[in-house]
């Protein structure tokens, strides 16, 4: 058998290449599997992981046998990229430089680690491989694995561009990146830094009146749309070219502070459990909101630590859960004793994914669509408000936790909002809310 040369591409539509020439992949729900195990060469994906990255919490009955078929046929279509079986479920054996999505992270990680112009080469390296600006693209309606994940590989894109961004305007070339600074700012109207950018770049540019133009209008929107104003940093921008009377030249331009470069990278991947379980704790130490939606319960020891969390009372919490974590007496249990010690709970037939949001600055999430113990760590504030956004709409959609009453009788007064009190005596039951219930787990 030939050993041609196989790529996957995940930023864009998703699709194959053998030597260079496309390859057809089938049906959108197979295109999906094929992504869910090309976000993790080389690794084991569990059936049940792929079954969750296609259909989400609602399967169809035949979901694992659909998926046997799905891997049968994308063997058939791509016989050298290594896919095999391998109890529980099936692992993907190519190079990781073979697929586009590890390959940019790769430049990225590169480019921070350079500078100058061996920086700018790797992250315009890195963005090339872009194919359009919607990753995950072509697996279907709402499908699930490109609804947990494009977002963050879009911001990881943006966060690219930013960097290169700045490179560009400390390389003096500022009239070259107006236009780009201007659509960009039209599409992402309340990123500070990127207005922040596009006034350095108009007042380095000879266009100082513009640049604290643009500064207004910023200062305007977000007052309107969010009742708050720009950041120090941004202010400090303005102050100078509204006080300092900056030239028209680039040489006058170090009167305008440059962008600070980033303490921690954006988006941290973290593959170890124990790991992942350190970091949030830690992160969640002097947190005053944290945001959480569950779809399995915490073991013992993870539980006593967010007892003890929720007992400081400095910390507001609010959890949506899955119907199927309240399926069985002890995981609701487990959410009664949450909720007496002061966390809000809310049920649903589907949440958006596994996620924790911190003052909705630093969100926590699965690294995969079902991921066992995989996260991502991802600090970018415009991604965590994204998320923060979805778990606000899932909050809205659920219900509040309604056990049902000692006796047989289901209980009709609901409880989980803010004055509110659960049973504290009989035996705990599923909560009458719950209609028809899948077991179902991250």
């Amino acid at each position: 058998m030939s050993r041609d040369v196989v790529d996957l591409h995940l930023l864009g539509p998703v699709a194959a290449s053998r030597d260079g020439t496309g390859v057809p992949l089938g049906p959108p729900k197979q295109r999906a599997v094929l992504a869910a195990l090309a976000l993790e060469p080389g690794r084991l994906v569990p059936t049940n992981d792929l079954v969750d990255a296609v259909w989400g919490d609602r399967p169809p009955a035949a979901a694992r046998k659909a998926v046997q078929v799905y891997v049968s046929q994308l063997r058939r279509a791509l016989p050298t990229a290594g896919l095999r079986g391998c109890p529980p479920g099936y692992v993907l054996d190519l190079d990781p430089e073979r697929v586009d999505v590890h390959r940019f992270r790769r430049l990225v990680t590169a480019a921070e680690q350079a500078g100058g112009a061996a920086a700018r080469d790797l992250l315009g390296e890195a963005l090339a491989l872009w194919r359009g600006g919607v990753p995950l693209a072509g697996l279907g309606e709402d499908a699930p694995l490109a609804r947990a994940l494009a977002p963050v590989l879009v911001e990881e894109r943006l966060s690219a561009v930013q960097r290169r961004l700045t490179l560009d305007l400390d390389a003096g070339h500022h009239r070259e990146v107006v236009g780009e600074l201007v659509a960009l700012t039209t599409a992402h109207p309340i990123r500070e830094s990127l207005v922040g950018l596009l006034m350095r770049a108009l007042a380095a540019a000879g266009r100082p009146a513009e640049a604290v133009a643009a500064y207004r209008r910023f200062d305007r929107r977000l007052r309107r749309e969010l009742g708050a104003g720009p950041g120090e940093e941004l202010r400090r921008l303005h102050h100078a070219l509204r006080d300092g009377g900056v030239a028209g030249e680039p040489a006058a331009a170090p009167t305008i502070p440059a962008a600070p470069a980033a303490p921690a990278p954006e988006i941290e991947r973290i593959d170890d459990r124990e790991l992942v379980a350190g970091r949030l704790w830690a992160l969640a130490r002097d947190a005053r909101e944290v945001l959480t939606v569950h779809r399995k319960p915490a073991g013992p020891g993870e539980l006593a630590r967010y007892l003890r969390r929720l007992r400081r009372g400095d910390t507001r919490w609010r959890t949506v859960v899955h119907r199927s974590v309240l399926s069985r007496a002890a995981q609701l249990a487990y959410s009664l004793r949450l909720h007496r010690a002061g966390d809000r709970h809310r049920v649903t037939d589907r949440p958006v994914r596994q996620m924790v949001i911190l003052d909705r600055r630093i969100a926590v999430v699965p690294a995969a669509a079902g991921a066992a113990a995989g996260a991502l760590v991802i600090r970018n504030p415009g991604v965590a408000a994204t998320l923060a956004d979805l778990f606000e709409h899932t909050w809205a959609a659920a219900v509040d936790l309604e056990p049902a009453t000692p006796g047989g009788g289901a209980g009709t007064a609901g409880w989980g909002g803010d004055s509110a009190t659960p049973p504290s005596a009989g035996p705990v039951r599923t909560p009458a809310v719950v209609a028809p219930v899948r077991i179902t787990g991250w």
